[in-house]
């Protein structure tokens, strides 16, 4: 969706002896670039761009157990204004660059309805119970989201850690990295280096998962 760069002016009231011509302040853009671990600031007048890395939204509660809310890459606008949830913070994984971006009424409606649908498909991925299912399935939604079809599948190449696997799953460590070895022996997937995954299932290989390109390809979503 292409989303306008226009001059955001602020409109002020004008008070008794003032021009009419009176200029309101201009919006000046700002760029930001981030290292792995950092918090992207929070603005209450625009959205951040993502012009490269991953950002991780997310939320706790009151034993301090994080809540992943969403995964964003390139492309990708993330921002308060986006979420009602608090606490709410934006954590880079990897090292990001992000540009300020004005949005409008009607954009920011458009912006709003993307993330809840990504942010339901991530909430409906963790309600499964069998943690192979869940973590399959989650890899499967990192497939169709940020993937590279190539000739032997799809690569995920956002570099995330078994640790953080786990933790946006729901399930340990130590369970994450033997799902992730017992996927790898029965060729559902390869690791490559510098924490890259090269998925080879196909959706009939799920079994009662069924990928979000199968659900789509049947109008199920849009």
């Amino acid at each position: 969706m292409a989303i306008s760069n226009s001059v955001m002016v602020s409109e002020r009231p004008l008070f008794y002896g003032q021009h009419a011509t009176a200029i309101a302040p201009i919006y000046e853009p700002q760029s930001l670039c981030l290292r792995a671990g950092q918090a992207v600031p929070h603005q209450s007048d625009y959205l951040w761009y993502l012009e490269k890395g991953v950002v991780r939204t997310l939320t706790w509660n009151e034993e301090g157990d994080l809540v992943t809310l969403g995964l964003w890459s390139a492309g990708d606008c993330i921002g308060q204004l986006l979420s009602e949830v608090t606490p709410f913070q934006m954590e880079c994984l990897s090292p990001v660059e992000v540009r300020s971006l004005p949005v409008s009424g009607p954009e920011l409606g458009v912006l709003i309805r993307s993330h809840l649908r990504y942010m339901e498909e991530l909430f409906s991925i963790i309600s499964y119970k069998r943690a192979p299912q869940r973590l399959l399935r989650f890899l499967d939604w990192l497939g169709d989201r940020f993937g590279r079809q190539v000739e032997q599948g799809r690569i995920i190449d956002l570099g995330l850690t078994h640790q953080l696997l786990a933790e946006i799953t729901g399930i340990t460590r130590v369970t994450a990295t033997r799902l992730l070895n017992e996927f790898e022996r029965e060729g559902k997937l390869m690791r490559l280096p510098k924490q890259q995954f090269l998925l080879q299932f196909s959706a009939s290989q799920l079994g009662g998962v069924t990928s979000l390109a199968l659900h789509r390809a049947k109008g199920i979503r849009n």
